[in-house]
């Protein structure tokens, strides 16, 4: 691997998806992970999901290119082979519920005391401190306590106050990403001034941050004199056509007229009520009435091949609904060469998809097949220099 991270060292205490696929995003960058798990089952997230002879590919994806190491924490022994390890490493990442980490002694100031330069990424799903920072947090808890239900609620044109959830673990992996983001920041900073630093990153900060700009549109002008408009919801329109489903999106003139054209709608383009974006965002509703029922009868005609090649001949944005199991064969997603198969020693053969950054002067690749629990133990321990105690940590259960 030669990825712009070759050369750090992560030292991953987190379990479950935000602080493992955070580590698993420095990995795929070059980074050397040492996921420090607990004995025996080891992470939770290696039991979700479907999985072969015991293990689960989602784990795979979540936790590929690191070396584990399995150590019970409980023990004051376990605990000093954390400090050692932090001790030569860059990057620290914990998603421990808040003090549970400091209780434990690994927490920020003791890693950092023996470590100035140390990147201390703290996960929580509320935040460290406040009324709801020793709450139990999961990614559809957080969707609902940051607003992400509601917004997502607004399809629902029959209630359009019902709430509904995003059917994926959407905060989980936004967090990863901010995270990632976040200690790469901190290590330029480090490069700059020799010290490290703690970062503090909840799901919830994220999920607001990354939703408000648009979604909360209509509510970031405050104050009086503001012309109200309708809030901001997915733009693009599904419409059922012939043989499948598709997507337009149109934003500019240009846009909206020519897929009047490839709908045969020339009276809907001359609407003087459609004649601007401006005119079209007053007249939204109207809008959306005219084309339930024209577009979709128009759509209704169509084939998605004949659906693509009109809506290309007029310059606008389209796409066919791809199914998740269609996606390998898809001709731009196979010349992006997305995917790639492999042959995991326990869980046999396995696809995933390759990091979507491409650097063009330190490609870097995805790392090789997640590791089971507590597999490079001994091979971590001799590389801190506790080779004369490996058999005692074993005999005690301090590591496995």
């Amino acid at each position: 691997m030669s990825g712009p991270l070759t050369g750090f060292t992560v030292v991953d205490l987190s379990a479950v998806v935000s602080g493992p696929l955070t580590a698993a995003l420095l990995a795929d960058q070059g980074a050397d992970v040492i996921k420090v798990e607990r004995t025996g089952a080891g992470d939770i997230q290696r039991h979700v999901g479907s999985h072969r002879d015991g293990f689960s590919g989602f784990f795979h994806v979540l936790n590929r290119g690191k070396r584990s190491i399995a150590l019970d924490l409980g023990q004051p022994e376990a605990v000093q082979i954390v400090r050692r390890l932090a001790a030569g490493a860059d990057v620290v990442i914990q998603n421990f519920r808040p003090g549970v980490a400091d209780r434990l002694g690994i927490g920020y100031d003791a890693l950092a005391a023996d470590n100035v330069g140390l990147v201390y990424l703290s996960i929580s799903g509320f935040g460290q401190t406040g009324p709801r920072s020793k709450d139990r947090a999961y990614d559809p808890i957080i969707q609902c306590a940051s607003g992400m239900t509601d917004i997502q609620g607004r399809i629902h044109h029959e209630h359009p106050d019902q709430p509904e959830q995003v059917n994926m673990l959407l905060l989980d992996k936004l967090t990863a990403w901010t995270g990632c983001q976040a200690v790469t920041a901190a290590l330029l900073a480090r490069s700059r001034t020799g010290q490290g630093q703690q970062i503090e990153l909840s799901m919830l900060d994220t999920a607001i941050a990354f939703a408000w700009c648009d979604t909360a549109a209509d509510l970031i002008l405050l104050g009086e004199n503001i012309e109200q408009r309708p809030p901001i919801g997915a733009s693009g329109v599904l419409r059922r056509f012939r043989d499948g489903w598709g997507a337009t999106m149109t934003l500019s003139q240009g846009e909206f007229e020519g897929m009047c054209r490839a709908f045969g709608l020339h009276d809907v383009a001359d609407d003087p009520r459609f004649s601007s974006l401006d005119a079209r965002m007053k007249h939204r509703a109207e809008l959306f009435a005219v084309m339930d029922s024209q577009a979709e009868d128009a759509a209704a005609m169509m084939t998605i091949a004949e659906a693509e090649r009109k809506m290309r001949d007029q310059d606008v944005p389209f796409a066919r609904v791809n199914r998740l199991a269609e996606l390998p064969e898809d001709a731009q997603i196979r010349h992006n060469e997305m995917f790639r198969e492999l042959d995991h020693p326990v869980a046999g053969p396995l696809r995933d998809a390759r990091p979507a950054p491409r650097f063009l002067k330190t490609p870097a690749a995805p790392g090789g097949p997640a590791p089971t629990v507590g597999q490079h133990t001994r091979e971590i321990l001799e590389k801190i220099g506790l080779s004369d105690q490996i058999d005692h940590y074993y005999e005690q259960g301090i590591v496995c």
